[in-house]
């Protein structure tokens, strides 16, 4: 009996050590995917001091609805941004597209230096994009854009995007 008891004694202390060794490599593991492994683990020092450093945010996508619920219009309406940010533009219904090329409307504006969007190619300014069609754009150059609904935007459907630093 005594054997037994001494046994389990040496087994719990044993299955603690491992599931500690566990956790530690877990932490371990997930110090080093994020970048977050203290200096002098690898062997080799990084030269800083443990603060850490300004890394620039990861740029952000925003969604803007096309046609939702059968409307004539964009929502939001009016997108805020940073430079790197992404628009997303999503077909919500049928019979509408996107686009900020002068050519297609005289309310469209584009900052100078920036390149025109649309979800059509070429100069076909009717074209019209499938329900749950999509059009990305990222945004470089800071500024205001003014897109339409070529098909409708005599009856209001106009956006903008405004960009800053």
């Amino acid at each position: 009996m005594e054997r037994r008891r001494a046994f389990l004694r040496r087994a719990g202390v044993l299955a603690s050590a491992v599931a500690l060794a566990g956790c530690t490599a877990e932490q371990d593991n997930n110090n080093e995917a994020s970048g977050d492994t203290p200096d002098g683990e690898d062997g080799q020092s990084d030269g800083s001091d443990g603060e850490s450093t300004t890394e620039s945010p990861e740029s952000e996508v925003v969604q803007v609805d096309v046609g939702p619920e059968k409307r004539l219009r964009f929502e939001p309406e009016d997108v805020e941004i940073t430079v790197g940010d992404t628009v997303e533009w999503i077909a919500r219904s049928q019979g509408h597209n996107v686009t900020s090329h002068p050519d297609a409307s005289g309310k469209c504006k584009n900052p100078e230096g920036a390149e025109p969007f649309q979800s059509y190619e070429g100069d076909a300014h009717y074209a019209i994009m499938e329900k749950g069609e999509t059009l990305e754009k990222e945004f470089t150059v800071p500024g205001e854009y003014v897109y339409v609904c070529t098909p409708h935007e005599g009856q209001g459907m106009v956006g903008s995007v405004t960009v800053t630093e």
